[in-house]
């Protein structure tokens, strides 16, 4: 099993190693990788991965569960409101969003991704983390 995954701005989400415990660079879209996850036998959660200097794209919305940690992440453009990125679960439960747990983003950038997760991550989140303008990448 592959344990570090080193790539290149060019990088494809078609070249993702879904056994990867490390990312490295790149340009990846979340459903890819989910994607690519569920069909080598990873299952329906993305876990126990660092992703570092890593570009990732939605269209999608990421269910973050636990252990899962921001360092240093650019969430992208959000109107100037970070809360226009967040969505709360209505009854608790997030279905199709894609699951992520035991994560680290470490300088990473998002890009259409949106957030979902427990009511303390979504005010963690709102707490602490400065917007981002649309202007900026």
């Amino acid at each position: 099993m592959a344990t570090d995954y080193l790539s290149s701005p060019q990088t494809t989400s078609r070249e993702i190693d879904p056994r990867a415990t490390a990312f490295t660079g790149g340009n990846f879209a979340l459903v890819d990788l989910y994607r690519a996850n569920v069909q080598a036998g990873g299952g329906g959660v993305i876990e126990g991965r660092v992703f570092t200097d890593c570009l990732i794209e939605g269209p999608a919305v990421m269910l973050v569960l636990e252990n899962t940690h921001f360092e240093s992440t650019n969430f992208g453009p959000t109107g100037g409101d970070l809360r226009n990125m967040l969505f709360r679960p209505l009854n608790g439960i997030a279905i199709g969003a894609i699951p992520v747990r035991d994560c680290t983003f470490r300088n990473c950038r998002f890009h259409s991704l949106g957030i979902t997760g427990n009511e303390d991550l979504l005010q963690m989140l709102i707490a602490q983390v400065a917007t981002v303008t649309d202007g900026q990448n």
